[in-house]
């Protein structure tokens, strides 16, 4: 099931990087939160960079895998998001 043309999600890949990259600096992210968001995105880049797409330069992961990554993470993301909600008197776990 194509939701969008794989060259569109070529540039939203480099683009979501950009983003993870700049998002600490624009949301005033505190050291763990940035740390976190760094690291997704270096490996996004790298899984973005080794993805078999136009834009991919080793091309060694098929697409369908490199979007199952994709869905996978962003279901734990919501979830984490969820889960470690900080408020300004502490950090507080919820559970669903």
């Amino acid at each position: 099931m194509k939701v969008i043309s794989p060259k569109f999600h070529d540039v939203l890949d480099y683009v979501t990087v950009l983003f993870l990259a700049i998002s600490p600096s624009i949301f005033a992210m505190g050291a763990a939160a940035s740390n976190f968001t760094y690291v997704l995105a270096a490996i996004h880049l790298a899984l973005t960079v080794l993805t078999n797409f136009d834009m991919g330069i080793v091309k060694v992961i098929p697409l369908k895998i490199h979007g199952a990554i994709e869905l996978v993470v962003s279901i734990l993301l919501l979830i984490v998001a969820v889960a470690f909600r900080e408020t300004s008197d502490q950090t507080s776990i919820i559970f669903i």
